[in-house]
């Protein structure tokens, strides 16, 4: 299909330049690869997304005496963290609402508008009032801005992933999506590598009146420039392939709008009802294996306020193992996505999930052992682990759904699961451990996840070798 234009209707501010033409496998620049710029705009808003998540698990202990104040402390860490999931909840609408307008108005805009959104908010909850200066305010203010946040958040992983691998041409998504999925993990080291250095470096009288704001006040840079990188950038080629088949169909009154002749993903599917049909088996797989995989990511994550919150180490020492942790992970992540182009999606992850399944109790009772090596010999195995799964899913999610629905799809799919699933974890896991006096108790509830997980991904067609619909 020729689409090349004499305008770029991407890039209203230079009409003179070209839109580079994009072929059925989604390849520009004659199959060289993606361009530097475009992974880098798709992963800074990541970046941010993900640190600033980060930031606020690494902290709950500090933000709970600030904004949630309480007699005991655990109570205030589990309120902490019930605000943490607050902004899960809000994460379908953004994603349907969000995802829809990456469908309808381009894959750019909404990284635009995400971009902006998460980075103000950022910046207004490093300025909030304390519960000391304003009362019932504060608490209140700061879960409005996570529910703001949690909006934004509903595209802006998803929409990342599909833009950079939208790019990417066939038998080199795997490695693309690593790239997406590790910039998450490179977020949360970050986040966790400054909350880290507030709290060693600085008196806890210091963190709690001023120091706990730096991280989220450099959250906002992070925002600006990755506003002024996604600014400047066209959209995916496979975007504007779906673009010119629209303008071409409503010129000639088709009324066929989405459906993609000749490329109906190994002959399967033909037309616009037949896509609806497996956009809808597509979205209820994701849902299924978001519900392990997010488990297992956001357990990760939060380690140190579980740790500290069990008294399995300090919050220092804890915050420490798992920067070491999150920084072996993340080349890891990028090498699982880049083997999942020759193994496939599927067994890839389905082995690091059976592992799971057998790994995880031992893990934890590691982990929580009460001291610094098996802390961070556990968290190692875990993220190991975690490598394998995540490395590959970006690529096998959005391989699931044709590209005029890819953005809704994929969006709201793993943001239900996620707001359901990972935003629950830390609270899940901190409530199961304290209530009933064992560590290794969240250690339970994540096998399940790993099962059920992989029950739903032996269901998927992997599409690893095929190109996007």
């Amino acid at each position: 299909m020729e689409l090349t234009k004499a305008a770029n209707p991407a890039n209203p501010a230079n009409p003179e330049k070209p839109e580079k033409p994009a072929t059925p496998s989604g390849r520009t620049d004659g199959g060289r690869g993606v361009p530097g710029r475009v992974t880098t705009a798709a992963v800074l808003g990541t970046v941010l997304e993900w640190y600033d998540f980060a930031i606020y698990a690494s902290m709950a202990a500090v933000i709970g005496r600030l904004f949630f104040p309480s007699n005991d402390p655990t109570v205030s860490l589990l309120v902490t963290f019930a605000s943490y999931a607050v902004g899960f909840v809000c994460r379908p609408l953004g994603a349907i609402v969000l995802g829809r307008l990456g469908d309808r108005a381009g894959r750019r805009s909404m990284l635009a508008v995400t971009m902006v959104t998460v980075g103000v908010a950022s910046v207004l909850i490093g300025l909030l009032p304390t519960h000391a200066s304003v009362g019932a305010l504060a608490p209140a203010l700061l879960v409005a801005l996570r529910m703001v946040q949690g909006l934004a958040a509903g595209a802006e992983w998803t929409g990342g992933a599909t833009f950079l691998i939208e790019y990417a041409r066939t038998g080199r998504r795997g490695l693309y999506s690593g790239v997406v999925q590790a910039s998450t993990v490179a977020g949360f080291l970050l986040g966790t590598g400054v909350a880290m250095a507030v709290v060693r470096f600085m008196s806890e009288a210091t963190v709690d009146s001023w120091g706990w704001r730096v991280p989220f006040l450099l959250g906002g840079v992070v925002a600006a420039v990755g506003l002024f990188v996604r600014l400047k950038l066209d959209e995916s080629p496979a975007y504007r392939e779906l673009r010119a088949a629209r303008k071409a169909e409503h010129r000639h009154g088709t009324g066929t709008e989405g459906a993609h002749p000749g490329r109906d993903g190994g002959g399967e599917r033909g037309g616009v009802g037949d896509d609806s049909a497996q956009t809808r088996r597509g979205w209820l797989l994701v849902l299924g294996i978001v519900f392990g995989v997010t488990l297992y990511g956001y357990t990760a994550t939060s380690f140190p306020a579980f740790l500290d919150a069990v008294g399995a180490l300090s919050l220092a020492d804890a915050l420490t193992t798992n920067a070491v942790a999150l920084l072996i992970e993340v080349p890891l992540i990028v090498a699982a996505g880049a083997l999942s182009d020759r193994l496939g999606r599927k067994r890839l992850m389905g082995g690091a999930l059976a592992l799971y399944a057998v790994a995880t109790c031992p893990v934890f009772l590691l982990a929580t052992n009460g001291t610094l090596a098996g802390a961070l010999i556990g968290q190692i195995v875990f993220v190991v682990l975690f490598a394998a799964v995540s490395g590959p899913m970006a690529a096998l999610f959005v391989e699931l759904f044709p590209t005029r629905v890819r953005s809704t799809a994929f969006s709201s799919s793993y943001n239900v699961g996620a707001a359901v699933f990972g935003g629950t974890a830390p609270f899940v896991n901190t409530y199961l451990a304290t209530a009933t006096g064992i560590a290794v108790a969240p250690a339970l509830y994540l096998v399940l996840g790993a099962l059920v997980s992989l029950a739903f991904l032996s269901r998927v067609r992997d599409r690893h070798k095929e190109e996007l619909r």
